[in-house]
Formats: structure tokens, C-alpha cells, sequence
């Protein structure tokens, strides 16, 4: 589809030959195959009448001549450097008086910038470096703005030969997809919204989940975001002896009181399952009984966390878990961050915490933290 507001540039150098006329020619050109119909004229003339003949523009690109300016700086200028900021006020408060949402961008080289009052760079929607960022970029970001924090787009690591390596081993791409939040049309994570939460309900239907979360930081943050969301301080705590690290992390940021189930070890040194004793609600009564700890608080534990599968691979039944605990403990939580395949396939039927044709917990909340890995 090809939209039929175009965007306007400006810039006396546009059918020229020179190294400005070649790289404003490029960025139109990029811009239209985008998708965008783009004019090109080399004056306004008459800003009221200019501004009225393009009242369907979709943006303004105003080419900026940094000599010029350059020139009219220095102090026996004054009157030329006063009518040339003057020529732009101008033009800007016309489009702005006529359109106040119309993006409006100065395209020049990087110390172009210095030269604008504040008033103006105000009105503006950006400032297109000249020879910094490829036409493709900046066409993409007329379009539709693109947010590249911190390393602005890769452009950084242009200016050593060790950042000229990375850049070419990851790519430009790479660099100019990092965005930001403020992009509405690609979703969140942080409130799940957009494409985000619409494939986040997806993936809750396959995984045949009630609710799920995409973590950017690995199940070790996802562990983590379980227990703060569940335990408090002083709260009494099933661990799995043999737990992820991320676990006592959890442990130590809630203030929680932990009650270790000690899992069984043979000759060859393989760490297997927690017996099945450990589970049975008169156990770990009595773990609690003699802890120093928890046995004045008399509370049930809040959440019990086991690593599914162990770290040599063996396999629980989670639904014998399920069905001993529930109600008891508030929350089961299993650490399956080497588990996520599962749910695939039939071999692994009763062996993972969620699933289509498992039994659900009448009290208990169920949590499963998984990696792609």
C-alpha cells in the first residue's frame, strides 16, 4: 500500500550533485520504500502559501546548512545570523499555527544542532544526523519512531576498532532493534499488553496454564518473582535441599525460614528424588517441631519449592505432590527450568506441574518457572 500524504523535504541541495543533494536524495529514497510518497523541493517561497498547498503533508524534513549558520554566528553576522534564525522560526510557528501534531525534523550535520535556540528545538520532533545513522534508519524512524537507548542505535561502537568488530559480528539490525516500552504497538512486558500479552495468552493455552508470564531474566528472576509475590518475612518455607541458587537468593531477599527436604544420594553420586516421606504433611510437621525457628510459629509453610527435574535428571510424580499438599501448603512452586518440553509428549505424562489432563489443586496455587534454555 502506498499512503498518499507525503513526506516533504526541504533542502535547496535536493537535485544537486554534491555530497548533500546525494545523501537527502538516499534518505528519500529510503523513505518511499517504505511505503511513503515523498516531495522534494529546494525552497518554500511564501510560508503562507507553501504551508496551505502542503496542508496533506504527513511530515516536514527541513534541511539545515550548517556553514550558513557557522557564518551567521560569528559576530559581524549578526543581522544575517538573526535573518536566518528568523527564516526558521518562521517557517516552524507557520506549520505548528496550521498543525500542531505534524512532525517536523531538521536534518544536518551533528553540530548543526548548537546553533538553534531552544524555542525551536522545542517544536521539533527530532534532529536527523546528516552522516551518522543510514537512510533505511532514519526512514524507519520518521515512519515511526523507534527508541534506542543507551547506545543509540549501534552508532557508539563506530568510533574504535574493537566496537567496528562487534558491530559487524552482531549486526546493524541487532543494535537498531533494541526498544523500548514507549513503542505502544509492540506491547509490554511490565503490564502485559499489545502483541506481548496477546502471545502470552497463546503460550497459556498451549502450556494449558490459567496464566502465563514471559521473564526476560531466566527462570533464576522468575524463581525470584514467585517468592516475592507469595512469601513474606518470617513465613515458614519447604526447599528442596538440592535447589537452585535463585532459591536462597529468595530466601535471604523475603526473610523467609526455610525447612529443607534432604534428597537421597547413592555411590555413583547422583543426587535422586526426595523420598516420598518427606511429603507427607506429619513430617514435615515434625521438621518444623524440631526446628528452633519455626516451631514458635506455628503457621503452615507458605510455599513448598522442588527442582523438577533434579539436577541428573530424575523425575517426580507431581500429581502424588500435588494430591499429599494440597491445602496444606499455600503455594507449590516447581523449579522446572529444564522441563519446559514436557508437556509435549506422552513419555512425560503426570512428571510436570501443568498440564491438560493433569489433576488440578483444589486450594493450593501452582506455580512452574520454565527455560527455552
Amino acid at each position: 500500500m502506498r499512503f498518499r500524504f507525503p513526506v516533504v523535504i526541504i533542502d535547496e541541495d535536493f537535485r544537486s550533485e554534491n555530497t548533500s543533494g546525494l545523501g537527502i536524495r538516499a534518505l528519500a529514497d529510503a523513505i518511499q520504500s517504505e511505503g511513503m510518497e515523498v516531495l522534494g523541493v529546494t525552497s518554500y517561497g511564501d510560508l503562507s502559501t507553501f504551508a496551505q498547498q502542503q496542508s496533506r503533508a504527513s511530515a516536514f524534513i527541513l534541511s539545515i546548512d550548517d556553514e550558513e549558520l557557522a557564518a551567521a554566528a560569528d559576530e559581524s553576522n549578526e543581522k544575517y545570523e538573526a535573518k536566518a534564525i528568523s527564516a526558521l522560526r518562521a517557517f516552524v510557528e507557520e506549520i505548528r499555527w496550521r498543525n500542531a501534531e505534524i512532525p517536523i525534523f531538521l536534518h544536518g550535520e551533528t553540530r548543526t544542532a548548537r546553533h538553534i535556540p531552544n524555542d525551536i528545538l522545542r517544536e521539533l520532533n527530532g534532529f536527523i544526523h546528516m552522516f551518522e545513522d543510514t537512510p533505511e534508519f532514519v526512514a524507519r524512524y520518521i515512519i515511526r519512531e523507534a527508541h534506542c537507548p543507551g547506545h543509540s542505535g549501534g552508532v557508539a561502537f563506530l568510533k574504535s576498532p574493537v566496537g567496528q568488530m562487534f558491530h559487524q559480528f552482531f549486526g546493524e539490525n541487532l543494535l537498531r532493534a533494541d526498544v523500548c516500552n514507549a513503542v505502544d504497538e509492540l506491547g509490554q512486558l511490565l503490564d502485559h499488553t499489545g502483541p506481548v500479552a496477546a502471545s502470552e495468552r497463546n503460550a497459556a493455552r498451549i502450556f494449558s496454564a490459567d496464566h502465563l508470564f514471559f521473564v526476560t531474566n531466566g527462570t533464576s528472576t522468575s524463581n525470584k518473582m514467585v517468592w516475592h509475590s507469595c512469601v513474606a518475612d518470617n513465613d515458614i518455607v519447604l526447599v528442596d535441599r538440592n535447589c537452585h541458587k535463585s532459591i536462597l537468593h529468595a530466601i535471604t531477599m523475603t526473610g523467609a525460614i526455610p525447612v529443607f527436604l534432604t534428597p537421597t544420594r547413592n555411590h555413583y553420586g547422583i543426587i535422586g528424588p526426595i523420598p516420598l516421606s518427606e511429603f507427607e504433611p506429619e513430617t514435615i510437621k515434625a521438621k518444623i517441631a524440631a526446628h528452633p525457628m519455626a516451631c514458635k510459629l506455628g503457621t503452615n509453610p507458605r510455599i513448598l519449592t522442588i527442582t523438577q527435574s533434579t539436577y541428573d535428571g530424575v523425575l517426580y510424580n507431581t500429581g502424588m505432590i500435588k494430591e499429599r499438599l494440597d491445602g496444606w501448603v499455600d503455594t507449590l512452586h516447581f523449579d522446572e527450568a529444564w522441563l519446559p518440553h514436557a508437556t509435549f509428549h506422552d513419555f512425560y505424562k503426570g512428571m510436570h506441574a501443568i498440564a491438560r489432563d493433569g489433576k488440578r489443586t483444589d486450594k493450593s496455587l501452582v506455580f512452574s518457572t520454565q527455560s527455552t534454555h
